[in-house]
């Protein structure tokens, strides 16, 4: 007999990360780092929405210094600065970037836009890898600019189907508190990537993210279990003295590493098909909604709170 042929080896995914660099965005690089590091993904592209969270400039020097410290430097970095109908509270963006300059200290950082913008670096990686996934973690901006093509496979951390939204912090009273912060900011972005992308989208709605809270229990058991540059990290963004309130109060969840995860580690999430639109204006803007004109997704309605977080640990730590 003839010996059998050596098994063929899979190659890990080829990930975009698409990223308004907050603090849970941060959160999710360290994730993605390790992961990338233990050969189950292989991380392509960081691209930056300067819509969201960050701060023009800012967020893409944010995403440079964690990638360095990371160990992330092979890995292309964009950005992209379309306007958006909605704002973030300036208050909590200017937080949340002294929050990440503290999580990268003796890093100088460079705050020049990139060459090729976001939009076109993620066309570029699907053309080199057409099989490629995008974890989305912020206003979906750049993809919408990359369709039809963008989303082939995409995880979008957003949307709330069956639960309230979250806005709060000082966004305009006009609103009526159904929409999620990322779809609330480019509604009609939102809207364009649910709605006519071709391929395979799953949306990691507040319905499956209100199940992890960022809980002190959590921080005592990162406390005592921090050994890595990812962990470090982490741990460093979420102890910091102006974020350590709004976990008191409630406020931070795990929302975007819990989308990473869900589509690299099936099983942490629970979802559901379902046809999904996003209202684009009046005081519902950036909600989405079951509707026979939505696009067909999975969006999910559950979360395994305890297998996240010892997951999430055990990855930061590289164990």
């Amino acid at each position: 007999m003839a010996p059998a042929a050596p098994a063929a080896h899979a190659l890990p995914p080829a990930i975009i990360f698409d990223t308004d660099m907050d603090f849970d965005d941060a959160a999710t690089l360290a994730y993605l780092s390790q992961e990338h590091k233990a050969g189950r993904i292989d991380l392509r592209a960081i691209t930056v929405t300067n819509n969201g969270a960050g701060l023009p400039g800012r967020a893409i020097r944010h995403a440079r210094c964690l990638a360095e410290r990371l160990g992330l430097r092979d890995v292309r970095i964009a950005d992209h600065s379309s306007a958006a109908p909605n704002s973030f509270p300036a208050d909590l963006r200017q937080l949340f970037d002294r929050v990440l300059t503290a999580a990268t200290p003796g890093c100088a950082g460079d705050e020049t836009p990139s060459g090729l913008t976001a939009p076109e670096l993620i066309g570029k990686v699907l053309r080199e890898s057409p099989g490629a996934q995008i974890i989305a973690t912020g206003p979906l901006s750049n993809l919408a600019r990359a369709l039809p093509r963008a989303a082939s496979r995409l995880t979008s951390m957003g949307g709330a189907v069956n639960v309230p939204g979250n806005l709060c912090c000082g966004t305009p009273p006009e609103f009526d508190g159904t929409q999620e912060f990322n779809y609330w900011l480019d509604p009609a972005a939102a809207r364009a990537v649910l709605t006519q992308s071709r391929g395979t989208v799953r949306m990691v709605s507040l319905d499956a993210a209100n199940a992890v809270p960022i809980t002190g229990a959590f921080l005592a058991r990162l406390n005592a279990e921090h050994h890595t540059p990812a962990a470090d990290t982490v741990r460093e963004i979420v102890t910091h003295p102006e974020v350590l309130p709004l976990i008191e109060a409630d406020l931070l969840y795990w929302w975007d590493p819990l989308a990473a995860m869900s589509a690299i580690r099936p099983g942490h999430v629970e979802f559901t098909s379902a046809r999904v639109d996003v209202v684009t204006d009046g005081p519902s803007a950036g909600r989405t909604i079951l509707s026979p004109a939505g696009g067909l997704l999975s969006y999910g309605v559950a979360a395994d709170t305890i297998a996240f977080e010892q997951r999430f640990l055990d990855t930061l730590n590289g164990l």
